[in-house]
Order: structure tokens, then sequence, then C-alpha cells
């Protein structure tokens, strides 16, 4: 048995890298996504101290300091820039080992733990939050490292769970739920309520880092589509086998029933805590495939197929979601692009950060809702975007003071465009005053004179 959970642990920690080294592999040493340069960027600057303001946009945000930052920051100092690549995945490595640990202290069947833990080795929301620096993977190992202290050290598990719940108001909500649902298994248990009672102070205070929202949909719920903290087709059907298995329990579990019906409903609705729903859809998975494994059949190699079949089912979504975060923007092209002196650059939204961690400031970015006044700064961007009346854009260029305009193909072909040269495109492409720098790319960027 602990030569079957070495090997699943070995499994896990090459799917977490994977994504990594084929990064690496195609020449692309940038971090995947959008949103974890947001937090390198302001983790480097905790270094010179704690900021009131972020004034890498136009106006500036107000900034709240949160948890993740200072680790990443603590990262940065010790070992540079790999810090921002590495920590990551090791957090989401050290949330296997915390819910191996878990699952032995919960006293799950020892023939039952290892397919669990084969499904989680193997979910694309673990894999996702290894690869992309968001504070997923660190606050999901706070919460299942938190729920294990709180057995032996419980002063450091309150103080995971407490941490995380200072992390933004989802993974409040979530620290809260999973320690009620600790108290459900072990019964009045006062070291989970003295969490619970900070965790919900932390609620009621209001205290909420500011954090990229993900966009909902059906797309975003299953990796095999899109989503990038979705879960796997696979382990999904199999959850639902493993529910239904488990069914027969509710009587005595009906809490713990309840509070993971609604935790999955709710991150139907809510992406960023797929990573989270993940750990009961890997539990529920893990059930059936145990069940399957533990079953009689009268022809042992159909036993043999149809678990062979299935791992390579949740095997094929975790290698596809690894190839695709390998895939992800930005390039080093991109920021090749930004080499020209600060400034202040318009373009779309979901080049904000990255704009803003290349030396220039943004006029806006996926945090703009923070902002003190967004409606109106995003009205703005829209009507330069959109506008073709030569002297009104030159009025809210002015507004903003903004120096550069850059324009992706993307932009172009449907993220604010239906079609070429529309709009600001097409200003920037028949105005004197806007010159076009040469950046040796598709990526159009105009000096505005």
């Amino acid at each position: 048995m602990k030569k079957h959970l070495i090997g699943i642990l070995i499994l896990a920690i090459v799917m977490v890298a994977l994504p990594l080294h084929l990064r690496f592999a195609h020449s692309n040493p940038t971090i995947a996504g959008i949103e974890p340069y947001y937090h390198a960027r302001m983790a480097m600057e905790l270094l010179k101290g704690i900021p009131r303001t972020d004034t890498m946009i136009v106006n500036g945000r107000p900034y709240t300091i949160q948890p993740y930052h200072i680790v990443l920051a603590l990262g940065y100092k010790l070992i540079g820039p790999l810090a921002f690549t590495l920590l990551p995945a090791i957090f989401a490595l050290a949330s296997f080992i915390f819910f191996w640990l878990l699952l032995r202290n919960w006293r799950i069947p020892e023939h039952t733990q290892p397919w669990i833990l084969l499904a989680y080795a193997l979910s694309p929301p673990l894999i996702a939050a290894g690869a992309i620096g968001t504070p997923h993977s660190f606050v999901l190992m706070l919460i299942l490292s938190g729920a294990w202290l709180l057995q032996k050290w419980w002063l450091l598990g309150i103080a995971n769970f407490v941490l995380a719940s200072l992390s933004g108001l989802a993974y409040n909500i979530t620290a809260i739920l999973f320690l009620i649902v600790l108290m459900l298994i072990h019964k009045s248990n006062m070291r989970a309520a003295i969490a619970i009672i900070l965790s919900a102070i932390i609620f009621i205070i209001g205290y909420q880092p500011a954090n990229v929202i993900l966009p909902r949909g059906l797309a975003h719920y299953i990796s095999d589509i899109g989503g990038t903290y979705g879960l796997s087709i696979f382990a999904l059907l199999l959850a639902i086998v493993g529910a239904v298995l488990v069914w027969e329990h509710k009587k005595t579990y009906y809490g713990i029933y309840a509070i993971s019906i609604c935790f999955l409903i709710a991150s139907f609705y809510f992406p960023d805590l797929l990573v989270f729903a993940n750990i009961l859809v890997s539990a529920l998975a893990g059930v059936a495939l145990s069940n399957l494994a533990q079953r009689k059949w009268e022809l042992g190699f159909l036993r043999h197929a149809a678990l062979l079949v299935l791992f390579c089912g949740l095997l094929f979504s975790s290698i596809s979601q690894a190839v695709t975060l390998a895939d992800a923007p930005p390039t080093t092209t991109f920021f090749k692009t930004l080499e020209f002196a600060p400034g202040t650059v318009l373009t779309h939204e979901n080049y904000g950060f990255w704009v803003e961690m290349a030396g220039h400031k943004a006029v806006i970015d996926p945090l703009w809702k923070e902002l003190p006044e967004p409606s109106e700064q995003a009205w703005d961007v829209a009507a330069m975007f959109s506008s073709t009346d030569l002297e009104k854009t030159r009025l809210l260029l002015k507004k903003y003071n903004v120096t550069h305009i850059l324009i992706t193909p993307e932009m172009q072909r449907g993220l604010l465009w239906e079609r070429e040269e529309h709009g600001l495109a097409f200003l920037a492409e028949n105005s004197e005053t806007f010159k076009k720098v040469e950046t040796g790319s598709n990526i159009g960027v105009w000096r505005v004179t």
C-alpha cells in the first residue's frame, strides 16, 4: 500500500511540474496567465514598504495587504523571480500531502485512499493551481494543513485558517464551510469553533484584498472544454457514481452532504471555488474507483480493462490541461514589445497586468472595479476604443495622460472589435496624431504625439 501511495505522490509531482517543464521547453520563461503578474508585482512592491495605493494604474487603486503577497515577497527576496513559478507548484504539492494525511486521520479505508489520491493527482484544478501563480494553491494548502494541524498543533491550525480567511472573500467563505464540516465530523470540536469565530469576524469587518473574479459559465466548469480551473469530465462522472454510493449514509452525515451540494452549486457560479470543490469531486471519484476495483467480476480482465480506460480518461484530461497551460500567454514577444520609455499605455484590460509588470501605467486592467471611479474610467476606455472622432479621442487621451496605444491581433479579431481597422485602430493607422513604433512583431504600438 505504501508503495502505491509513494507512486501516486511521484505522479502528482510529475503532473504539477509538467506544464512548467513544457513551457520552458517551448522557450517561454514567462509566467502563465494574467493574474499572477499582479501578485508578483505587488510582492515586489512590498519589499519597498507597504503601499496604500497601487499607482501603476491611472488614478490609483486602494491596496489591501494580501498574505500571499507577503509569502511571495519573502520567496522573491530569497531566490528571485523563480519564486513566482516555484512557490505555487510547491503549495499545490503540499496540499496533496496534507490531503493524504487528512484521509488517514479521518480513517478512510486503506483500500480507498490510493484511489482518492490518484483522482486528486490527476485533477486539472490541482495542475492549474500549481502552474498559475494565484493565491489558490496557497490558500488550498493553508486550509488542508490547517485541518490537519487542528488535531495536533491547534494554534498553528487556527492561524492557517485565519490567514486563509484574510486572503479574500471566496477564501474566507471556503474556510468557514470547511471548518463547519470538521465540526460535523468531530463532534464538539472547540478548536474548529474558535477558528470559525475568528474567520467570521474577518468576514464581518469586510477585510477583502482585491482578487480577480473568473468569468462564469459551463465552459469554465469543465477543463476539457477550456476551463482554466475546470474539472475533468471523467472525474465528474465518477464523482456522480461515488455520490450515489455514499448516499446511503445521508442520515448520519446530512449536514456535510448539504454543505457539499451547496458548495458544488456555488462553484458553478464562482469558478474560483472549483480548486476547493475539486477536493470533494476527487474524493467521490476515488470512492467510485475503489468500489469498482473491489467488486467481484466474473471476468477479471474486464475489471482491469475498465479501470485502465478510466485511468486513461483522467490522465488525458490532466495532460491536456498541462499542454494548454504550457501554451498559455503571455510570451516573451509581448514583453519585448513593451521595451520603450515608461509611460501610460492604453490597451485591452486583459493586458493591463502585463503592461504594469513591464514598468508602465495602465489605463485599465482586470481589477478596474477597485478604482475610485470605476464606471467612469471603464466608460472612457470603451469610448476611446470605439470612437472614430479624432478630437473626442484626443481629449480622452489627454485626460488619462496616455503616451502609447497597444493593439494586438486578438483585439481586432473579436476580443474588442469584430473586424480590423475599426474605431481607435482605424484612427491609429490613419492619423498623424499617432506615430507607429517598430516592434518587430504583429503587435501594434503607437506613440501619442
